[in-house]
């Protein structure tokens, strides 16, 4: 479908997009794909949806210089595996809070506990959230620091690459499993060997 960009905001080394979206509306923990005619799908992170616009970050500077001139594009999806939410609880960094924010966000919209603990600095306004149990936990970090993560954990695999968005060319798969049709959020035991 084709989609306005309706504004954008740069945020540290991210750029925030909110683009307009009136295809089946995307669940927490699934994914967009944003397509360059001539190029190729990129998979981009949904950080929130509300009433037909959708929000995204765009890490790569080439490809948000390219959506800021484009001005309309291509909007595919959504893909993944949707999280089945309760109370959440996210485990991040600063330069990658964005990954699990429309999981915290619809969460609390639904009435959930939420809370976001940054391994360092982040700007998001969530508490950080201190209860014994929490129905999900949710992480997106660097790749290194996954085996810091508690069992569990379902951590967002941003580092692998996705091209089909269909399980078909298996480009995504990790360990067996196929990160954009499982995915991208994987339990942390299933990508760390």
């Amino acid at each position: 479908m084709i989609s306005r960009v309706l504004e954008y905001h740069r945020e540290g080394k991210s750029t925030r997009f909110l683009l307009e979206y009136h295809g089946r509306p995307p669940k927490p923990g699934q994914f967009l794909t944003v397509i360059a005619p001539g190029e190729k799908e990129i998979p981009l992170g949904v950080s929130d949806y509300r009433d037909g616009e959708v929000e995204v970050y765009v890490d790569s500077k080439g490809l948000a210089q390219w959506l800021i001139e484009s001005k309309t594009v291509l909007v595919d999806g959504p893909f993944g595996r949707p999280l089945k939410l309760g109370n959440t609880r996210a485990i991040t960094t600063g330069e990658l809070y964005h990954d699990v924010l429309y999981p915290l966000r619809e969460a609390r919209r639904m009435g959930f506990d939420v809370g976001l603990e940054c391994i360092d600095e982040c700007d998001a306004n969530f508490p950080s959230g201190r209860r014994e149990h929490w129905d999900l936990v949710i992480a997106s970090v660097p790749k290194e620091r996954i085996r810091d993560l508690p069992p569990g954990t379902l951590v967002y695999v941003r580092w692998v690459k996705m091209n089909c968005m269909n399980g078909v060319c298996g480009v995504c798969q990790i360990k067996g499993n196929l990160a954009c049709v499982e995915g991208p959020f994987l339990e942390v035991e299933r990508v760390v060997d």
